[in-house]
């Protein structure tokens, strides 16, 4: 599967954004080459699937405990950004 196809071919193929793709090639996850066709620079990709970590959909369990430690961080936050703005005034 040597194959090169154009960015566009490649994001519809994969299910991604022409933009996601762009950032693929800039950070060379995939491997592409430029070829200039017509006085126009065109991207092509390697025919093969993206390295992307799949992000987990699944929810976060939300306990008892986790809501009131998140709610300490929270009160602990805004008492640092109160004395901030008490030692500016």
């Amino acid at each position: 599967m040597n194959e090169y196809i154009p960015l566009k071919d490649y994001a519809i193929k994969n299910r991604i954004s022409i933009y996601q793709a762009i950032k693929l090639v800039k950070n060379n996850k995939v491997e592409s080459i430029t070829k200039e066709i017509d006085g126009k620079e065109v991207i092509y990709i390697k025919n093969s699937k993206p390295n992307i970590p799949k992000q987990d959909n699944k929810p976060k369990e939300i306990t008892l405990q986790s809501l009131q430690e998140e709610i300490e961080n929270l009160k602990n936050r805004v008492k640092i950004l109160e004395d901030k703005l008490n030692n500016k005034i």
